[in-house]
């Protein structure tokens, strides 16, 4: 008589897959909480780190470059004319009342520009011109500025003496707003000329 050696049982042997299912929730959970963890902490550095430097962007000089839409120069879209507001994206109106180039037979010509500001904020505003470039590729550095107490309205008289035949081509015009806390918003824009009236004097 054979005699037959008995079999394992199988529902006495270890089962290592449910030993490594059970593992597993583990293993996802501790991601999932590193991951959580991870993704608020560089939230929460970003709100401090933005609360802390909020202080010093708001002292800080705000400037605008106003161009035309897609241009790449900074220069205006269109030429001035009188009538135009100079800076349109300012609360001041700044109005060219005159534009004129006064020649004459025996001398230099100069070029004429007149600005109605009427300053209706209530913060004071100062408005300067400079870098005039004529025809030729000359650039006058003359530099012409005023500035306006809140509610003040009175004319910035600029005046650059030019070349004979010479012609004003473009400027740089700048606009700069006090606001509480010491900050400033300054507003620049480079603007262009078209026909200016010559009259001829003696």
């Amino acid at each position: 008589m054979s005699s037959t050696s008995p079999k394992p049982d199988d529902a006495s042997s270890p089962s290592a897959p449910d030993e490594a299912d059970a593992a597993n929730p583990w293993v996802v959970r501790l991601f999932l909480i590193l991951a959580f963890g991870l993704a608020f902490g560089i939230e929460g550095m970003t709100l401090v780190r933005g609360y802390l430097l909020s202080g010093e962007d708001e002292a800080a000089p705000v400037v605008e470059e106003q161009e035309g839409a897609g241009a790449p120069s900074a220069r205006s879209d269109g030429p001035l004319r009188v009538g135009d507001d100079l800076l349109p994206a300012t609360a001041v109106t700044e109005r060219v009342a005159e534009m004129q180039i006064r020649a004459h037979s025996s001398g230099p010509w100069t070029f004429h520009l007149v600005i109605a500001v009427d300053n209706r904020t209530g913060a004071p505003y100062r408005l300067t011109l400079r870098a005039l470039e004529t025809d030729d590729g000359t650039v006058l550095d003359d530099v012409q500025t005023a500035a306006w107490p809140a509610g003040d309205s009175t004319q910035l008289r600029a005046a650059w003496p030019m070349g004979a035949n010479a012609r004003p081509q473009s400027l740089t015009a700048e606009a700069e707003l006090q606001h509480a806390g010491d900050s400033t918003r300054t507003v620049r824009r480079r603007i262009s000329f078209g026909h200016v009236p010559v009259q001829m004097e003696r």
